[in-house]
Parts: structure tokens; C-alpha cells; sequence
């Protein structure tokens, strides 16, 4: 006979590893024979004669109802149970478990079983009825499970069964025998996906008008169907002549509202970055860094736009920007990309500035060239504040140097001079914090700077804030979390000559005091930097003591103050710009040559 022992001060206590087992051997026997049973549970008709005992103590249900009725009447009474909903099959597969410690379950059964497990409150049976569904979780089964998570839970499995879902999407779309046996729930999870790849908005509105039509009933929830569709992401064309002609899309007033939205969307081009909403989002679960133009090698000036994964260690050349550019600055305007001014042919004097201004849509890989600033710049700031961009001052170190700040409203797609800024400066850095612009640096006077200003947009002011302790211009400035990071860049000496600022330093707003940090492993400047995913990542930029173009791509992560080299650019880079971007659609990233299409090959001895 097997036992368990426990030993204590005053002697042992035992216990018996097959008690248990012989209990539920016992009452299971006196229920088969019928005998002290007094209390009969019913469902569909069918009866169950068991022991109020034995259901009190392994459903919260019956004791509860036991209890309360004992409580009322002075005596327990209760000799009938009914259930209502619950199936016979159901409830004898519990009382089954209750009285043996064993469930019999499979795919057929599983729901009945939970329901009644569900109404008796017999927390064991659901766990394991839980257990089972996950354990039978496939491809295969992922539908018919989630369907059952939606009424019972927990939401643990029910996420499973929708990462599973999510895998076999394009079989149902493709496969519209599959597709149209979809219930209304599965298709609307489909729908609302953000990582539908390989389908346009216009293939997913056919997808779901071939369910809405397969079933005449169905028709009456079209507007809850369709409301997935991001139909602003559809081209105006394809509205016109496809999703117009649809009768549902006239006759029931909803689906026609999401049809003249986004109509009027695609009738104000210029106004798009502030007419967002959740249909004009890009199906998209991820950010991704891009890189975009700059100087190369033999100062050839690119066109090229770079997309790198989450590791930096692989780039993907997915487009160009409508001319070579250099010099120029990106600002990120609720997932448009604004390329705005820089050079379009290398020359140091500053004469081959532009004021042209070109926006990028990641959802589409579309170009549009909108308003130009009011002044050509190069080596200047470009900053966002509440959808609306501020290009501040610019200039060339052998150039002129100006102090003027224009704002770009989209929605009226003009730019006006603002608040100048304090000094007329270039080659400065600058970045966002909590709807204030920060800009530091720069180079004015023949000499480098160490000031801090911000932008007040209600008060339209700047406002001078505790200097850098270095001086620095060619720089970087980025936010993170509560501070401002300011990194490398270059200062002039006494003796005219160029050094490089390696101490890295951060700003807290709230004091108004400057932190330094430890040295950077590697000095550079004219690279560009950005805040990614809580983190800091340089790409390029120069070195001034080897007086070579870097492509080294390094990551600093301010909670372990630490820096590391997490790849390098397809090439080497200078005076370029970067942001994060939504694209749509898969983008796989690779080793790959950089390839600039344009460009004036010249030597010299400049970064």
C-alpha cells in the first residue's frame, strides 16, 4: 500500500496516495446504483440523479443554490436542479467528471462540455476543457477554436488562435469556397488585421462583397463588413470605377458615407497628412527606420531611399526621391515624408540651394511635389509641431547665413515666415520635446556655437535655455523618454582649425541642465540621427581625424548607457537625412549595393 509520511515533533501524521482515488470509486458505484442519491439535475429532458453533497463541493453553482435555498426555507429542500441552454451531452460529461476525475473530451463535444461546465461553475472542468483546446490548436482547428474562445475565453487562447488565423488569411482569401464559410466575426478580425500582406484595399473590398453576396441575408450587415475596408487607401480610380458601381454602396447610407469620405479625401491631396483616421492608415504593425539621399563617395549625390529591419544589419533600396539631394531635411508629418530643400549638385559655396519640397507616401510609394519654401535653404532644421513644419535659418559655412523660420501648413499647403530665430546660424541640430522645438548649436560668425533656444508655438517666441557645455556644429539632436540628446559634431579653433566634438551630453527640460555622458566610440559629424524604438541609432556621417565618408550604423540605448555597433549603410554617407516611417506591405531587408542614379563626381578634400 503506498503512503506518504510526515514526520513532526510528537510523531507522524500519514496519508494514503490511493485514498482519494477510492473515494471517487465509491460515490461513482453508489451513483450507478442509484443509491442515496437525492438530488436529480436535468437537461433537454434528459434526467441525472447525483448527491447534493458531491455537487456542492465541486460546483460553485450548486452550493450556492443549495445554500440559499436551505437559508430561505430552514431546510434543504432542493431535489430538482433544471438547467436551461445546456445540452444533456454537456452536463452528463461533467457530472462524469465530478464523480471520476475524468473528462472525455474531443472537437465534437468540447463546446457542450464547456457550457455546462460553464452554468454549473465547475472551474476544473473549464480548465481542462481549456487545456484541451489549446493542446488541439492547428491550422485546421484555429477557426472553429476561436470561435469558441469568443464565447468562453480565456483571451490567452483566443490571441493563439488568431496568431494562427492570421497565418492561413491568404488561403481564405484566395479560396473563396473557404472564404464565404467564414462567420461574420471571423471575417470582420480578418479584415481589421494589420498585417494583411500582398492584398490592396480594393482585392479585400472584392473578398468581402463575394461573403456579403453569397448570402442575400448577409447584406444587411454590410456596413459592419465594410467598415473594415480602408477605402481611402483605394486609388480615386479604382473608387470610380469599381467600388462606386457596387449597389450596396449607394443604397445603404453607411457604406455610401465610407465611399464619399474617402472621396473627398482623395480630392485634397495636399490637406492628406492631417486627414488621418484608422482607414487611412497603412496595414502596418511596425515602424522602420529609412535613410534618404545624401553624399557619397567622390561626392556623388544620391537619390536613393534605404529601408533597414529591426537589427540595422540589412538595407533594401525601395525607391528614390525625386532628384539627388544632400544637405536637405525630413520631417515626418503622421506618416508622410517631407523632403525639403538641401542641393541638388555638390558645391560647397552654397550657391546650388533649393526651396522645392517633395512628399513621399510610404502607403502608396508615391511622390508629390507641394509648395516650396519662401527661401531656397541648405544645412538648416526642419521640425514638426502639431502637424504644421518649421524650417529654421541655413546657410554654408562659405555662404550666407540666415536667421528666418517659415511654417508649412498642409492643410492649406503654404508656407509663412514666423518668429525668426535669434541668431542667423547653419549647420545646427534640433528635435521635438512635448510640442516645444529645441534647436543647439550651429555654426555662425566663423565660429561654432553652444546655445540652446525654444520654440513656443502659442506664443510664436524663442526662448534661450542653458547653453551646451561644448560648443559644437554639424551635430546631432534627438529626443528620448525626458531628455535631449546631443551627439559628435565638429568645432573651429583659434587657428581655423576643425576638431571634433566627441563628449555626448543630455538636456533635461524640466531643469534646464546639461548632463554629460561617456564618449561615443567614434567621432563624427554630418550624420543623421534618430530616436528608434528607445533608442538612438547614428547612421554615416564623417570622421574628421581619418577625413573619410563612415557607414557604420551604431545604436545607443540610454537606459544601459551604452553604445554598439549594429551594422553599417550600403555605403558610406554623409549629410543625409533619416526618419520612421509605417510602410505598407512586407519589406524583406538585404545585403545590397548602394546604387546613387545622379550625380556630380568631383575630389575633394571636404567630408
Amino acid at each position: 500500500m503506498s503512503q506518504s509520511v510526515t514526520n513532526s515533533v510528537e510523531g507522524q501524521q500519514l496519508s494514503s496516495n490511493s485514498y482519494l482515488v477510492k473515494v471517487l470509486e465509491g460515490v461513482r458505484n453508489l451513483r450507478a446504483q442509484n443509491a442515496f442519491c437525492d438530488v436529480t439535475v436535468e437537461a433537454e429532458g434528459f434526467s441525472f440523479p447525483a448527491h447534493k453533497i458531491i455537487l456542492a463541493s465541486a460546483s460553485s453553482y450548486c452550493r450556492a443554490l443549495f445554500v440559499g435555498n436551505a437559508a430561505s426555507t430552514g431546510k434543504a429542500e432542493t431535489s430538482r436542479v433544471k438547467l436551461k441552454q445546456v445540452s444533456a451531452t454537456g452536463l452528463k460529461h461533467v457530472l462524469n467528471f465530478i464523480y471520476s476525475n475524468k473528462l472525455d473530451l474531443s472537437l465534437n463535444n468540447v463546446q457542450e462540455v464547456l457550457k455546462a461546465a460553464e452554468s454549473l461553475l465547475v472551474r476544473e472542468a473549464l480548465k481542462l476543457c481549456f487545456q484541451f483546446l489549446e493542446d488541439s490548436l492547428n491550422q485546421k482547428t484555429c477557426f472553429y477554436i476561436l470561435n469558441i474562445t469568443r464565447k468562453f475565453g480565456p483571451e490567452e487562447l483566443k490571441q493563439k488562435a488568431l496568431s494562427y488565423t492570421g497565418q492561413q488569411y491568404k488561403q481564405l482569401l484566395e479560396d473563396h469556397k473557404h472564404l464565404v464559410e467564414l462567420d461574420q466575426a471571423t471575417l470582420c478580425e480578418i479584415l481589421e488585421r494589420n498585417d494583411i500582406q500582398g492584398y490592396s484595399e480594393l482585392e479585400l473590398f472584392n473578398c468581402a462583397m463575394v461573403w456579403l453576396h453569397h448570402d442575400e441575408r448577409r447584406l444587411k450587415i454590410a456596413s459592419n463588413i465594410l467598415k473594415r475596408i480602408r477605402f481611402p487607401l483605394i486609388p480615386v480610380e479604382d473608387l470610380q470605377n469599381y467600388v462606386q458601381e457596387v449597389s450596396i454602396m449607394k443604397t445603404d447610407s453607411d457604406c455610401y458615407r465610407y465611399l464619399q469620405e474617402a472621396l473627398c479625401y482623395h480630392s485634397q491631396p495636399y490637406a492628406q497628412p492631417v486627414l488621418q483616421s484608422k482607414r487611412t492608415q497603412p496595414r502596418s504593425h511596425s515602424l522602420q527606420l529609412l535613410i534618404l539621399g545624401g553624399r557619397t563617395t567622390n561626392n556623388l549625390i544620391c537619390s536613393d531611399i534605404w529601408l533597414t529591419d529591426d537589427s540595422c544589419s540589412g538595407w533594401t533600396r525601395i525607391g528614390e526621391i525625386c532628384t539627388p539631394v544632400y544637405n536637405h531635411c525630413v520631417a515626418e508629418v503622421n506618416n508622410f515624408v517631407f523632403v525639403i530643400g538641401g542641393q541638388h549638385a555638390f558645391d560647397v559655396t552654397g550657391k546650388q540651394s533649393s526651396n522645392k519640397v517633395f512628399r513621399f507616401d510610404p502607403r502608396s510609394s508615391s511622390w508629390l511635389e507641394v509648395a516650396g519654401m519662401l527661401e531656397k535653404r541648405t544645412r538648416f532644421h526642419a521640425g514638426v509641431l502639431a502637424d504644421h513644419i518649421f524650417a529654421t535659418a541655413g546657410g554654408t559655412l562659405l555662404g550666407n547665413l540666415t536667421n528666418t523660420v517659415e511654417e508649412y501648413k498642409p492643410a492649406e499647403n503654404k508656407w509663412e515666415f514666423t518668429a525668426p530665430f535669434p541668431i542667423a546660424v547653419a549647420d545646427h541640430a534640433g528635435t521635438t520635446h512635448k510640442g516645444i522645438l529645441y534647436i543647439s548649436g550651429g555654426f555662425s560668425s566663423g565660429r561654432a556655437l553652444n546655445g540652446l533656444y525654444s520654440y513656443l508655438p502659442r506664443l510664436q517666441c524663442w526662448v534661450s535655455n542653458s547653453s551646451m557645455t561644448f560648443a559644437r556644429c554639424d551635430h546631432g539632436m534627438a529626443t528620448n523618454g525626458e531628455n535631449i540628446y546631443c551627439v559628435g559634431g565638429r568645432t573651429l579653433t583659434a587657428l581655423e582649425e576643425w576638431l571634433p566634438v566627441n563628449e555626448m551630453e543630455f538636456y533635461c527640460p524640466v531643469t534646464d541642465q546639461w548632463t554629460t555622458l561617456k564618449v561615443p566610440p567614434f567621432d563624427c559629424c554630418q550624420f543623421s540621427i534618430t530616436a528608434y524604438q528607445s533608442k538612438l541609432f547614428i547612421t554615416g556621417g564623417g570622421s574628421l581625424c581619418q577625413m573619410t565618408k563612415k557607414d557604420g550604423v551604431f545604436v545607443y540605448d540610454p537606459q544601459t548607457r551604452k553604445w554598439e555597433k549594429a551594422g553599417s549603410l550600403p555605403s558610406p554617407l554623409v549629410d543625409h537625412a533619416s526618419c520612421i516611417v509605417k510602410l505598407a506591405g512586407e519589406r524583406k531587408c538585404g545585403k545590397e549595393s548602394i546604387r546613387p542614379l545622379t550625380g556630380a563626381k568631383k575630389k575633394s578634400t571636404h567630408l
